[in-house]
């Protein structure tokens, strides 16, 4: 018998995706501001990164965390 504890093969988290509406009110803009940023792109540096999922953009904690500390003023 294998005593081994197995190690799961997904990212696994505890954090729900944000939606765009769920993401203005975070940062403090509009859901409109935040649709025009997704439509330029994240190469832009406007939005942090997204996915699609079921034609949905929803973007992850982390990734939101990430992106506002690149807009740190110095």
């Amino acid at each position: 018998m294998n005593a081994e504890p197995t190690t799961p093969t997904t990212r696994a988290t505890d954090e729900h995706l944000l939606s765009i509406d769920a993401l203005a009110a975070w940062i403090g803009v509009s859901p409109h501001t935040v649709r025009k940023w997704v439509t330029r792109g994240p190469a832009t540096g406007l939005v942090p990164r997204m996915l699609r999922i079921n034609g949905q953009i929803r973007f992850r904690p982390d990734d939101v965390r990430v992106w506002l500390d690149t807009k740190e003023i110095q």
